[in-house]
């Protein structure tokens, strides 16, 4: 009986030693995810091998204030689901900071690249998959020996102790841990102005159509006020300080015996949603006048008249006698209400978006009625300097030249601040293209980031683009819509820098927007270090832009620069 409990006992061991040895071999065979940190300004591809630009050292350097993207690339050697990656809390010499969020990294369809442009300036040939969008919801899979990045932001409190601070990510599938991966973050003692004095306006659309489509609510139903809320929202988190509001579409009209009444609450509203947001600033009031892109067209202003006895919201032509009449009406009105709710001298009156030298009569027309019956109230105009602008001297307070088109004209533009007590702003669009800055879905991230410090160097003081959302029917699918009554095939990602949420009635952000952000919070550390020392912030600017199309390109190179600027910035006072 011994003897046989015995020779159990030892059965027993051999079969655990022997399943042991097989979960041993299992394990060993069973394929990896493997990971490595990649910089936040280099987009990670499908095809990319393991390996490929990480990082000799996973420590990230980041200001008080300020917004710290970290990059971890993913790439399995079988078909992993149920991947979660978790930002774990960073400890260090101050409160622990339990700030960081996760997103994933979505690749988008470029279907053919920006037009115009050297090779050596685009990432690789299109057609191809590039990283753009960021997108919440995990788990996330992915496909066997394709490459995929997921995006860490740590939100650095203003008044975060300085210090190096330990954080982790785990990487697991579903319940099972798969790596804790360790990184380090380095928070200096430069802090970031909470509002960087640099206007921002990216144009989102928020027209009924494209409302209905994405998002599937009317205008100023509860779903609809709920979606200009989280708009709102998620652009302060992304510095814009101007709300885009146009009280021609948002105002409610009756016309009792004939004579126009304006009721100017929903656009108070709208204005008062974005301001409790975050977004304070300016108030851009949009454009009285609009046309087709081509020589021939004729300009027509959005104007509110009487169709079968009640009033219709119409674009008719600008000289028609119901149009006069229309802004004669209700421009003072809108200025009365501005002078009420003391907006005036935030107000910003567009005339015509980028007016040609055949469209100046109508330009200076209704210019001139602006000025006569919104006395105070300052204009602003996207225009490109290739031709004479002498009509905007005495009609545009605000000058926004299009980036490309005034590298010869800093005189002319410096004239209109020191002698016409004019601002500067500058914007992008379908261009620049060629060596210049923008962002297109198909260049560097640092051609983005780079932007706020041309800002900085050449003294502008807000930057615009007309592509905040004006996505297609697929987004992910076509990030080249065609425009302007199918003449114009826009380059890649120019309409939008965001992607729609419809689940949550919001926005989703793109890695180019994450880097739009740090730069403009470079942008607040330049004037930062300019205010105790103009000439060492100067120098440091010059090493990253020496001119409009020469300007840093290689991310460890930045990142060199960004810590001169970081050193700079020690014992704030």
């Amino acid at each position: 009986m011994t003897k046989g409990i015995g020779e159990m006992k030892r059965s027993y061991v051999t079969a655990a030693i022997l399943m042991a040895v097989v979960l041993s071999v299992g394990c060993a065979r069973r394929p990896a995810i493997e990971y490595w940190f990649v910089d936040s300004l280099t987009k990670v591809f499908p095809d990319d091998p393991a390996g490929k630009e990480r990082l000799k050292a996973a420590t990230f350097h980041a200001a008080r204030g300020s917004n710290a993207s970290i990059q971890l690339a993913l790439r399995p050697t079988y078909h992993a689901g149920n991947v979660y990656v978790d930002a774990l809390a960073l400890k260090g010499p101050g409160l622990p900071m339990e700030t960081a969020r996760v997103r994933w990294v979505e690749y988008v369809v470029v279907t053919t690249n920006t037009q115009n442009t050297p090779d050596d300036e685009l990432l690789r040939k299109a057609p191809a998959l590039f990283p753009d969008a960021l997108f919440t919801e995990f788990p996330i899979s992915i496909p066997k020996d394709q490459t995929r990045s997921v995006w860490v932001t740590v939100r650095v409190p203003a008044n975060q102790q300085p210090g190096e601070y330990a954080g982790q990510l785990r990487l697991r599938q579903a319940t099972d841990t798969v790596a804790s991966i360790p990184y380090k973050l380095v928070v200096r003692e430069a802090v970031v102005p909470a509002k960087p004095p640099l206007a921002v306006t990216n144009h989102f659309n928020m027209s009924d159509a494209h409302v209905s489509q994405f998002y599937g609510c009317s205008p100023y139903s509860s779903a609809w006020w709920s979606l200009v809320t989280n708009y709102a929202r998620f652009q302060a988190g992304y510095y814009q300080n101007s709300v885009r509001a146009n009280p021609v579409e948002l105002v409610s009209v009756d016309a009792p015996g004939g004579a126009f009444r304006y009721d100017f609450s929903n656009f108070e509203r709208f204005v008062e949603t974005f301001e409790a947001a975050g977004v304070k600033g300016y108030i851009e009031g949009e454009n009285l006048m609009e046309r087709e892109r081509r020589r021939d067209s004729t300009v027509m202003t959005s104007a509110w008249v009487v169709e079968g006895g009640k009033p219709e919201l119409r674009a008719i032509p600008y000289d028609d006698p119901r149009a006069q009449r229309f802004l004669n009406s209700f421009l003072p009105a809108l200025y009365q209400r501005l002078q009420e709710r003391g907006w005036t001298k935030k107000y910003l009156q567009g005339i015509l978006d980028e007016p040609n030298q055949w469209e100046i009569k109508a330009f200076l027309d209704t210019a001139e009625k602006v000025r006569r019956l919104m006395p105070g109230v300052r204009t602003i105009e996207p225009v490109g300097l290739r031709q004479d602008v002498g009509f905007m001297k005495k009609t545009v307070d605000i000058w926004t030249p299009l980036l490309g088109t005034f590298d010869d004209k800093m005189d002319l533009l410096r004239k209109h601040v020191t002698e016409d007590g004019g601002e500067l702003w500058f914007y992008t669009c379908l261009s620049p293209r060629g060596r210049y800055p923008n962002r297109f879905i198909d260049t560097a991230l640092l051609k983005t980031r780079i932007l706020h410090w041309m800002n900085f160097k050449y003294d502008f003081r807000g930057y615009l683009h007309w592509g905040g959302n004006h996505w297609g029917p697929e987004p992910l699918k076509d990030t080249q819509p065609v425009i302007n009554q199918g003449r114009t095939y826009l380059p890649p990602g120019d309409a939008y820098i965001t992607y729609p949420n419809r689940a949550g009635r919001s926005l989703y952000s793109s890695i180019r927007l994450e880097q739009m952000r740090e730069g403009i919070e470079d942008f607040g550390l330049l004037t930062e270090l300019a205010k105790k020392d103009p000439e060492r912030a100067k120098a440091i600017a010059y090493e990253a832009v020496q001119s409009f199309q020469e300007y840093v390109r290689d991310p460890a190179a930045f990142r060199a620069i960004q810590l001169k600027l970081l050193d700079a910035l020690r014992n704030p006072t």
